[in-house]
């Protein structure tokens, strides 16, 4: 194999592969990028069982042909060339790279030994890309991190005619997102892992994304221009959810986002992680954490509240991770007394449907 790149092409080529490689893989060509060139075409691969991604880009191509080599230290050495041509080509036991004065080779691994990657499916839809990929970001921090519960781990996708409906759910919190895509085929649900799903948005390219689903729904698509992309899914079902969609709170307080993000980090500094105080009346706010003996802080903000007056205490990483998803200026936290899950959502204007959610559970107070 022998061929030339533009570094910019090569590099956003492994960068879209790279991400995905298991650090420690159960065997070493699990951990490699599998490269093929030919005719004016290079694509770049990696597939570890779970997760799989396939990049393109153009090349000038003197020698077709296919090499495997270390997805980790190839993703590394092209972040460091120069803004220069790369020359790539193999002499059967090594890959050479050469970009200008610079000059690498790696070994190379057996391309008999490397998996078939999953084969295309059916489309589903599309949705655009940007929208997606901040959706995912926004509910993937309810999604749980104990792999002993993997069902907890993963995000629901839900496909309906009009909009995808992505939610996630540690059981202490859960965050719902919708979002508009053109639909092809509708009506089913499948659960992905949040942390793969996550870590494939973040390097998709163009403009949409085409979603599609493997046979009998056990493989996740994502293609754009460029790239393909596959998630191995988890088993339904679900934690239920939809309950809370319709649960009407007494109590609403409408808060700066900036400023009440800003003041839940600064009064977190004293919860030693456990609790945070909020008090609404209707003159505003107090947040408050901390004890006499392990000191204390409190901040007082301004509100729009309606409601009785009360006092409730969150988880204040769980707290923040729901506010912290909100891309609007200003944030409502619904509120049913301190023993009953508060929402937080984006104020939006009236006549815009909310498309968003983030429960969280409070943390109960002593008696």
């Amino acid at each position: 194999m022998r061929l030339r790149m533009d570094r910019d092409a090569l590099a956003a080529a492994v960068a879209a592969v790279g991400p995905g490689m298991p650090h420690r893989p159960p065997v070493p060509t699990l951990g490699g990028i599998l490269i093929r060139a030919a005719d004016g075409s290079v694509s770049m691969s990696g597939f570890d069982y779970e997760v799989s991604a396939c990049a393109t880009a153009t090349g000038t191509v003197a020698e077709s042909g296919a090499v495997l080599v270390s997805g980790r230290l190839l993703t590394e050495i092209t972040k460091t060339l120069p803004l220069h041509p790369v020359e790539l080509f193999d002499d059967g036991s090594a890959l050479h790279i050469e970009c200008e004065q610079a000059r690498f080779s790696l070994p190379l691994m057996p391309v008999e030994d490397y998996p078939d990657l999953p084969a295309a499916a059916a489309a589903r839809g599309s949705v655009d890309r940007a929208d997606f990929a901040a959706a995912v970001a926004q509910v993937a921090v309810a999604a749980g991190r104990d792999d002993t519960l993997p069902m907890l781990t993963g995000m629901t996708v839900e496909f309906h005619p009009d909009f995808l409906r992505l939610v996630a759910t540690d059981r202490f919190r859960i965050a719902v997102r919708e979002l508009d895509w053109v639909a092809e085929q509708s009506g089913s649900t499948l659960l992905a892992p949040a942390r793969a799903l996550v870590d494939t948005t973040k390097v998709l390219t163009g403009d949409r994304v085409e979603i599609s689903t493997g046979t009998a729904q056990s493989v996740l698509g994502l293609r754009t221009v460029h790239d393909h992309h596959t998630i191995r899914l988890l088993d339904l079902p679900y934690a239920p959810y939809q309950r809370y969609l319709t649960v009407r709170h007494p109590a609403r307080a409408r808060l700066r986002t900036a400023a009440v993000v800003e003041a839940v980090r600064r009064v977190a500094l004293l919860s030693q992680g456990t609790r945070i105080l909020l008090s609404f009346t209707d003159s505003g706010v107090r947040l408050a954490a901390g004890d006499v003996a392990q000191g204390r802080a409190e901040h007082v903000l301004p509100c729009e509240y309606s409601g009785d007056p009360v006092t409730v205490a969150f988880n204040p990483r769980y707290l923040l991770d729901g506010l912290t998803t909100v891309r609007t200026p200003a944030v409502d936290i619904a509120l049913d007394g301190p023993r009953r899950g508060a929402a937080i959502r984006p104020a939006d204007d009236e006549s815009t449907p909310n498309r968003q959610w983030y429960f969280v559970m409070p943390v109960r107070l002593p008696e």
